[in-house]
């Protein structure tokens, strides 16, 4: 430990003032009451320094020492304190006799926790802007809105909000992307509704995408397809063209396994019935029709993780089904009128 060097009194006024004065400038003086201010009636200690703009207390030690300021009552001793460990180079900060937090040798400020681990319980708020709360067999966090609907959270990129959290409808809950064009949801009672561009939006929305499927969608009941007459037009029968269409398509329903569920289960991979989207395709060429004019045939081209462009083709099953039902329906009907004429003997 470094030389300190032996303090004296260098004046003891009549107003009890005493004066520190190491090396004659005058830097300390503690006072029982200080002319730069006023002090509590009832302050036990005072400092003042001589600069009006600064006054400093310093605690020297060892390297490797440990120290502190003690806050004590009749009873305890040390109920609160500030210490500093220089083997650590941590600042600690108790109440009530228990630690309460820390700023660890990093800055990093410490509830509950003597180190820096998302696993321990407690908060870590980092100097890089990090910020960490873990608690168990509990909530977390709790963010209150009170008096009115609107947002919650707000998330940011470079300074700009871009998703938001909101009470909606007084106990709705409703997350928005705020770029252009991005879709969100509402939580609402029964019932998920789609929004974009931070409102209620109507036929817009698509579940998953070419490149992000779904798997299985479990559901009690099958989904509704608005099917109503004012919204339709162009209304037309099946085409000769389109009834040799659907026949033919008729003939391809096939099984088949997926390779990736084969790939995944091996022997257990189970076997589905369904068509070849290219057949299909043939089919429709066959006939002179052209089955990307048809939405129950489709093609959908993206590009992957790795830059390469991907395509894939599908159907819609309902609409496919249709198309080769109101084939066959038509097709009996001409046989039946047929029939019917023969044994009428005409």
């Amino acid at each position: 430990m470094s030389e300190v060097k032996t303090n004296k009194i260098s004046s003891l006024a009549s107003n009890n003032d005493i004066t520190l004065d190491p090396d004659g400038t005058g830097n300390v003086v503690v006072k029982t009451a200080a002319s730069g201010g006023t002090p509590q009636s009832d302050a036990g200690l005072v400092l003042e320094g001589t600069d009006a703009s600064r006054c400093d207390l310093q605690i020297l030690s060892d390297d490797g020492a440990f120290q502190s300021i003690y806050f004590g009552d009749a009873s305890d001793a040390d109920i609160g304190s500030i210490a500093y460990s220089h083997s650590s180079n941590s600042m600690r900060f108790t109440a009530n006799a228990g630690e309460r937090f820390r700023i660890d040798t990093n800055g990093h400020l410490l509830v509950a926790q003597t180190s820096f681990d998302t696993a321990n319980v407690g908060h870590s708020l980092t100097t890089t802007g990090f910020a960490h709360h873990t608690r168990d067999g509990n909530i977390v966090m709790i963010l209150n809105r009170k008096s009115s609907d609107g947002e919650v959270l707000e998330l940011r990129k470079n300074d700009t909000g871009f998703a938001q959290f909101k009470v909606t409808d007084g106990d709705n809950l409703t997350i928005d992307c705020t770029s252009s064009n991005h879709a969100g949801f509402t939580l609402a009672a029964d019932s998920i509704l789609p929004r974009r561009n931070g409102s209620s939006s109507d036929n817009a929305i698509d579940l998953g995408s070419s490149g992000d499927r779904f798997d299985d969608v479990f559901a009690t009941n099958g989904t509704i397809q608005t099917s109503d007459q004012n919204e339709k037009q162009d209304i037309a029968s099946l085409t000769t063209a389109e009834m040799t269409a659907a026949k033919a398509i008729s003939k391809l329903f096939k099984t088949y396994k997926w390779k990736s569920k084969v790939a995944a289960k091996g022997d257990a991979a189970r076997t589905h019935t369904g068509v070849i989207a290219q057949e299909v395709q043939t089919a429709m060429s066959d006939a002179g029709l052209d089955a990307a004019d048809y939405a129950f045939w489709c093609s959908d081209t993206w590009t992957n993780d790795d830059g390469n462009e991907q395509t894939r083709l599908g159907v819609r099953y309902p609409e496919l089904l249709a198309f080769v039902g109101a084939a066959t329906e038509q097709r009996l009907a001409d046989i039946e009128t047929r029939l019917a004429a023969l044994e009428a003997g005409e």
